[in-house]
């Protein structure tokens, strides 16, 4: 057996004359279900399945070859022959795959990441609206870009859809060498906490690395604050080569500031006069909330400009700061940025604003965490004339912790509650309900229709054509889970067809 490196696969596959380049035709994957001739399946213990459990299916599929993951040293270089259909096929088995993969994702493809602008961003809430924003940008400046994202990945207005916000180590390889054929200069991706802790992305891989916030989401996975915390700031690798954004209002960030206070590349960014200590910074000042979005006065160290912004909420207007502080770092000058931002609208799902003559004016936002919850509220409200209606629920399979702190924020800034499915998968959505009312105290605001598109017709149908409605929770989504059902479900359509219909829908 030869002696095989555990930190380089490539290397070690090499030693038994395989060249990973030559025998994959099909590419590298790590999910059974996409194995076609020819490819590599690449079979990872993961934090939910063990990809070990499919070789077989993969290899029925037509896997040229398995690269499987071992727990043990002393196993690190074993072969295991599998026969099917009368070839013999080896599985190799490799130690802590799931931690290399990447690497040799990143050899296979040709280190496509190289010859891109990669930004990463990371945090609780605003990571979907900062690369949407950056992404439309980057377009509107000449300068072709891709996003990454909950929403998908590819051009902006051409996203394909994908399973996870940041894509597993072998199609995210793919995904930018498609990118580099397609001559995409800057790649604005989502870096969720899971992926960094499961070695999906390799923070390297980041020139620019973005930290917006941090609040309560995920406790189920990664069981306190402080591993959630850690975990969001491993993109950061703290050397030369990366450069840093980080919102220096939020408290986890301004702990990681102070210890690394030496970084040469650094933009710190946010509302607290504070932000002006800072040697590069950019801060919005003067907020005026307008009908039709933001208006402020950027703070730099170069100086003062004044912004315009379709957007609505300040933690936009914070999305707006760390969209700007990455154009500085890539190039651009400040100048460019202000001209091109009044000519940016909200990415679908995101604060997307839907008016109609006679009815309210609705919101649909994504928020399904407390602090997202609480800061879509608080924007409506700083632009709502009357009274402000919100239709809300908690997702099924998901930390419970949060569902009475979400009850208790909504029954605080919003005027009529309206408590109803979102995504209640596996769990019972009265039971969810209960959770999300233990946190209220004033049932006489609350109303429980299960039914989330009923939920929604009805409340437009009550409320006032002064008042504001927000639809948080599903935003960009398609879908609602019930049980083990998926449900064909889009509340941006649902919004349009009654806004086209009029009142009487």
């Amino acid at each position: 057996m030869p002696n095989l490196p555990i930190y380089s696969i490539a290397s070690a596959l090499a030693q038994f004359n395989i060249h990973i380049a030559e025998i994959a035709s099909n590419g590298l994957v790590n999910d059974s279900r996409e194995v076609t001739t020819d490819s590599v399946f690449c079979a990872i213990s993961g934090s939910l399945e063990d990809g070990r459990q499919y070789i077989d299916s993969a290899l029925e599929q037509g896997a040229v070859l398995v690269i499987g993951q071992c727990h043990s040293v002393q196993q690190h270089g074993n072969i295991i022959e599998r026969v099917i259909d009368g070839n013999k096929i080896d599985v190799i088995q490799f130690f802590e795959l799931d931690k290399h993969l990447i690497s040799l994702a990143q050899h296979y493809y040709g280190y496509p990441h190289r010859s891109m602008n990669m930004i990463g961003v990371t945090g609780t809430n605003g990571k979907t609206s900062t690369t949407q924003i950056l992404a439309n940008c980057f377009d509107a400046l000449s300068y072709p870009s891709a996003v990454i994202g909950t929403t998908g990945a590819g051009r902006i207005g051409a996203l394909t859809p994908i399973k996870n916000t940041t894509p597993g180590p072998t199609e995210l390889s793919a995904l930018l060498a498609k990118f580099k054929q397609q001559d995409i200069k800057h790649v604005v991706m989502e870096v969720s906490s899971h992926a960094l802790d499961q070695h999906r992305v390799s923070p390297e891989m980041m020139d620019i690395a973005v930290f917006t916030n941090l609040s309560r989401d995920h406790l189920d996975y990664h069981g306190s604050m402080e591993a959630y915390a850690s975990a969001k700031f491993k993109l950061f690798i703290k050397n030369p080569a990366q450069y840093a954004v980080v919102n220096g209002d939020d408290e986890y960030a301004k702990a990681w500031l102070n210890d690394n206070n030496t970084l040469e590349k650094l933009t710190v960014f946010g509302r607290d006069e504070s932000i002006s200590s800072y040697r590069t910074y950019v801060r919005a000042a003067d907020i005026v909330h307008g009908q039709t979005g933001l208006q402020f006065t950027l703070e730099t160290e170069q100086g003062s400009f004044q912004v315009k912004s379709k957007l609505i909420g300040d933690f936009n207007a914070e999305n707006l700061l760390a969209a700007i502080a990455v154009l500085r770092a890539s190039g651009i000058t400040l100048n460019d940025i202000v001209d091109v931002l009044p000519n940016i609208t909200p990415c679908d799902g995101r604060m997307e604003t839907f008016d109609g003559e006679t009815l309210a004016t609705c919101i649909v936002d994504y928020a399904h965490t407390p602090d997202a919850l609480e800061n879509a509220l608080k924007a409506c409200r700083q632009h709502c004339q009357g009274e402000l209606w919100l239709v809300f629920g908690c997702g099924g399979d998901r930390d419970q912790g949060k569902r009475a702190l979400m009850g208790d924020i909504a029954e605080q800034f919003a005027d009529h509650l309206v408590v109803t499915n979102d995504n209640p998968r596996n769990e019972a959505p009265e039971l969810i309900v209960n959770d999300i009312l233990s946190g209220c105290k004033q049932p006489e605001k609350i109303t429980v229709m299960l039914d989330r598109a009923q939920a929604v017709k009805a409340t437009l149908a009550n409320a006032n054509e002064k008042d504001m409605v927000l639809l948080a929770g599903k935003g960009h989504e398609d879908t609602i889970q019930i049980g083990n059902e998926i449900i064909e479900y889009s509340e941006r359509k649902l919004v349009k067809s009654i806004y086209k219909q009029g009142a009487s829908a």
